[in-house]
């Protein structure tokens, strides 16, 4: 490994694993090289290497099993890992998507002072489907800055099942840290009514939560509106 005098040797060991990751030598759930393999290859101490590591686990790219080792983390998507329940019973399923658009709008006001960005500016637009036994129980919107993506291709966000931070991870490999979801019961709008086949003003349970790179800029909104009147959204903690 190339040292860089101006660069911490942990953080140089740090991108070096980020980059092992991104190329695929090491995918999620895969158990990394242990800490004297690791310093071996990259030719540092093994402290240097757990603290590489440490700060990788802080930033929710690896985790660790006690006594097992140190392990690649997945870029969860919330929506797909929360249980949908039948009510008064147990069990439930998880959704499956169906990818509905992206597209590029023009930030309102609401959404520029959100995500930090002046009036008008672009942002990408996607919407996907949630469905439980073939029935749509929900619809999500994600909006993230032209800026932070300028060029999104259609056919790799179907292939990541609409999931951004997915695609933020792979193509920037930045990982984004949620402010405290929102709940609230909401009238169905017009889109929402016409996607979820629900009467206009029907009540959904809209989740919002906003998310932020390491650096506190906020970067991607997303809201979901789902059905709850048969089913129980239950979170995956």
């Amino acid at each position: 490994m190339a040292k860089l005098a101006a660069q911490p040797l942990y953080q140089q060991v740090r991108k070096e694993v980020l980059v092992a990751i991104k190329g695929g030598e090491w995918q999620a759930d895969d158990s990394l090289p242990s800490e004297n393999d690791l310093a071996r290859r990259f030719g540092v101490s093994q402290g240097t290497v757990r603290k590489a590591l440490d700060a990788l686990v802080t930033e929710d790219v690896l985790y660790r099993r006690q006594g097992v080792g140190t392990f690649v983390a997945g870029v969860r998507d919330d929506v797909l890992c929360a249980r949908f329940v039948p009510l008064a019973e147990s069990g439930g399923s998880n959704a499956t998507v169906e990818f509905i658009s992206c597209v590029r709008i023009h930030a309102g006001e609401v959404f520029a002072d959100m995500l930090g960005l002046r009036r008008g500016a672009t942002l990408w637009q996607v919407r996907r489907m949630l469905r439980v036994g073939g029935d749509a129980v929900g619809v999500e919107e994600m909006l993230l800055p032209e800026s932070f993506s300028p060029e999104m291709e259609t056919r790799r966000i179907r292939e990541l099942k609409g999931n951004l931070r997915e695609l933020i991870w792979r193509s920037h490999g930045a990982r984004l840290v949620d402010d405290p979801v929102r709940y609230r019961a909401v009238p169905a709008a017009i889109t929402e009514a016409r996607l979820l086949h629900v009467e206009l003003n029907e009540p959904l349970l809209q989740i919002s939560r906003l998310s932020r790179d390491y650096e506190g800029q906020p970067q991607l909104w997303s809201v979901a509106w789902l059905k709850t009147d048969r089913l129980s959204y239950e979170p995956q903690t």
